[in-house]
């Protein structure tokens, strides 16, 4: 019974993440009469990004929290259980920090050497906004 609801779990995180991303198709061109251009490989790799980003790693992280909590709960005061789930839980929060925190860099990076004010000839406000023509 705990497998099933377990299963169910898991599997609901993630067609969420599966329904929004076959609204969205990963590459936005090559279509009849759609050619592909170079500004298409920009927005491919926006999505991908915000699939990852987004859609895959939050669900990974709750299970993860979720998982070292359960473990945490069961553990009925032995102290290496505990331990481990400590661990699980330490380890989901500074990976957390270490994939959002290193966007959160490489953003205030960009944006203090003015890459964010650049135009090379087309209209790009921010950094990681790349329009199609």
């Amino acid at each position: 019974m705990k497998i099933k609801l377990f299963t169910t779990i898991i599997i609901s995180l993630f067609l969420g993440g599966v329904a929004k991303a076959a609204e969205l198709p990963l590459v936005p061109c090559g279509g009849e009469g759609d050619p592909c251009k170079l500004c298409d490989l920009f927005v491919m790799l926006d999505r991908i990004f915000d699939f990852i980003f987004l859609d895959i790693i939050p669900p990974i992280a709750f299970l993860a929290i979720i998982a070292g909590g359960v473990y945490y709960f069961i553990s009925a005061g032995d102290l290496a259980r505990i331990a481990k789930a400590k661990s699980i839980l330490t380890s989901v929060v500074i990976g957390l920090i270490i994939v959002y925190g290193a966007y959160m860099l490489i953003n205030g990076f960009l944006a203090a050497i003015g890459v964010a004010e650049v135009e090379f000839g087309t209209n790009i406000k921010n950094w990681f906004e790349y329009p199609c023509y």
